[in-house]
């Protein structure tokens, strides 16, 4: 094969036969002769310009461009040490997972935290449906949780999220699909006080079927993943509206329960409560209630 090296060599040389034309033309006496001689250029020119072309595209072939996609990563990067979901008696989705088959008949998800816990299949929100007698799953996107799993180690950890797949009609042979999400731990924040308040103020005393605030405060500004504190009544089931845990928001101390509905009683009688994360748990103020 020879090289396009020579070619290159002979278009330069054109384009200064082109450029010397041109200066012909502006001083020449005949203006036609001048147009003749700058459009005999201009078809040189344009001649080189296809061999060059030519000869850089020789060898190319097209090819489409592809970026990887996503197909299961975590929403939810930053988690609370030493509690799940599902202690919480909370229920939120923690990622997407994404189908990218018009049709998959094998579609599997699992996650690692990488923490000793192993890999998993997390619950999610996929459903099948029938294909002539297979069962598939359909184009989409999906949620996933993983409501029981507790992180322990403080501070940033890489999680693994990974789906298999196979798409109806393709050749036998799954596909995956590892993404590593990087996620922070952070402690728990103590609580350092538990109070029965009205209009933002303290109280002691209350009327039955009245209703009272509660506000929990905790030592330090909860993390950005928030601070689940667990509440308890006593005596048990005279606050049935009292959640059994509130969850004080990131970067904030202080979440205050509005409205919790006392019962009527007979004669008066009191309550409290008590509210932990780690360490000492606290306890609010005796709350008398009277009929």
């Amino acid at each position: 094969m020879s090289s396009p090296l020579p070619e290159l060599n002979a278009g330069a040389e054109q384009c200064l036969l082109s450029r010397w034309q041109l200066l012909v033309f502006l001083r020449s006496s005949d203006p036609f002769r001048g147009v003749r001689l700058m459009r005999q250029g201009c078809l040189r020119i344009c001649a080189v310009l296809i061999t060059l072309l030519a000869v850089g595209l020789g060898g190319f072939s097209p090819r489409p461009a592809r970026a990887e996609s996503k197909y299961m990563f975590l929403t939810v990067t930053d988690y609370e040490a030493g509690i799940s979901y599902r202690q919480a008696q909370w229920h939120a989705p923690i990622g997407h997972l994404i189908n990218p088959c018009s049709y998959a008949d094998h579609f599997v998800a699992t996650i690692d935290w990488n923490d000793g816990s192993g890999e998993h299949k997390p619950d999610t929100n996929v459903q099948t449906r029938m294909l002539q007698t297979i069962p598939v799953v359909q184009s989409g996107i999906y949620l996933f949780w993983d409501d029981e799993h507790v992180a322990n180690r403080i501070g940033t950890q890489v999680v693994t999220t990974k789906v298999a797949l196979h798409c109806a009609g393709d050749p036998a042979g799954d596909r995956e699909y590892i993404e590593q999400n990087e996620v922070t731990i952070y402690s728990r924040i103590p609580v350092n006080q538990v109070e029965f308040t009205k209009n933002g103020k303290s109280i002691s005393t209350v009327k039955g079927h009245d209703n009272v605030d509660l506000t929990i405060t905790l030592d330090a500004p909860a993390p950005p993943s928030g601070t689940w504190v667990k509440l308890e009544v006593m005596p048990a089931g005279n606050l049935n509206t009292l959640p059994p845990y509130v969850q004080v928001s990131g970067r904030e101390t202080q979440e205050t329960i509005r409205n919790l509905e006392l019962k009527k009683p007979d004669a008066d009688f009191g309550i409290v409560v008590t509210a932990s994360t780690v360490g000492r748990s606290q306890e609010s103020q005796k709350l008398t209630v009277t009929p």
